[in-house]
């Protein structure tokens, strides 16, 4: 504190400049914090005829919500408990945030499209999104968020179109329950970077997760059970996979499908139980060209495989 004093005394003109570049950052403070500041809208079922998004007076649809949001930055919509029967697009930037994910229900009204389509730096988080084509679908090269969503009874739980493995294209999904759809719970039609986190993959008609070639992924702490087709179906080829901490049981056919076309890509599967599938645990299909298994998967000895119909780990089973 002194030499400050002293410093300043030395300086007048110092002291003079310190006032005014305050003064000037108190001016300017508010147009910078509103720059940044969210914006926030709100949509309740049973709302009135008099609609503005505010808490008071919000919007009675989520469309509604979603264009009145048109060329503003950083928006979040809150959505209150009830059914909404509507096919949404989340545009760039938007984050829909639902009160209740059993009880704040988004419900396809034209069931041969997806329920959510999501664009690039979107968020969806706390519903139950069912009866689409797709649960969600997640547009080419977009950056998205599902965290906390029940996805259920529609064709493909959540469907990821192709794109690039750029980190900023990443799609998360964490913390939900994709169950009961018709075909598989996870679809990703590769080419991407994809996170799948602490969710529960159960009961669809085909496989619980799905990845094709170039993908990027990294699967952690889920529960993949009672899938109708394979716990996870993966292809080697230009993908990097790393899997841990994964529950993959009572599948109907292998807790891991495998599939290589000649080349080089790389899948990793660590500490996870692989049990009480209805054929192999691990699958390892050739399907052409010739792959050195042994050098790009890899089971550790801390993955747990046991009581599947077939065996353990296949020998490599050559398809034409």
């Amino acid at each position: 504190m002194f030499k400050f004093k002293q410093a300043v005394q030395v300086n007048k003109g110092l002291k003079i400049g310190i006032f005014a570049f305050f003064a000037l950052a108190i001016i300017t403070l508010p147009m910078f914090v509103s720059s940044s500041r969210k914006s926030h809208l709100y949509v309740d079922h049973k709302a009135g005829d008099n609609r503005d998004g505010s808490t008071s007076h919000p919007y009675k649809s989520i469309s509604e919500a979603i264009d009145h949001a048109k060329n503003k930055d950083n928006i979040e919509i809150h959505v209150a408990k009830g059914e909404y029967k509507e096919n949404i697009t989340l545009r760039n930037g938007i984050k829909l945030f639902g009160e209740d994910r059993e009880k704040t229900i988004i419900k396809a009204k034209k069931e041969k499209y997806e329920t959510v389509s999501m664009k690039n730096d979107s968020t969806i988080d706390g519903f139950t999104i069912k009866n689409g084509k797709s649960g969600i679908w997640v547009e080419r090269d977009a950056e998205a968020s599902i965290v906390d969503c029940i996805i259920k009874d529609n064709d493909n739980g959540i469907a990821i179109e192709g794109g690039d493995t750029k980190k900023s294209n990443q799609v998360s999904i964490s913390k939900s329950k994709i169950k009961d759809n018709d075909r598989s719970g996870i679809y990703g039609a590769g080419a991407r970077r994809i996170s799948i986190t602490e969710s529960e993959i159960s009961g669809n008609k085909k496989d619980g997760i799905d990845l094709a070639r170039e993908t990027s992924a990294w699967l952690e702490g889920n529960s993949i059970r009672n899938n109708r087709g394979s716990g996870m179906k993966l292809v080697l080829d230009q993908s990097n996979i790393w899997t841990r901490k994964n529950d993959i049981r009572e599948n109907g056919r292998e807790g891991i499908e495998v599939a290589s076309f000649g080349t080089e890509g790389r899948i990793d599967i660590a500490k996870t139980k692989i049990v009480k599938n209805g054929l192999f645990g691990i699958a390892r299909l050739q399907r052409a060209g010739t792959t050195d298994w042994n050098k790009f998967f890899t089971a550790n000895n801390q993955t747990e495989l046991w009581e599947n119909r077939s065996g353990s780990i296949s020998h490599i089973i050559y398809i034409k």
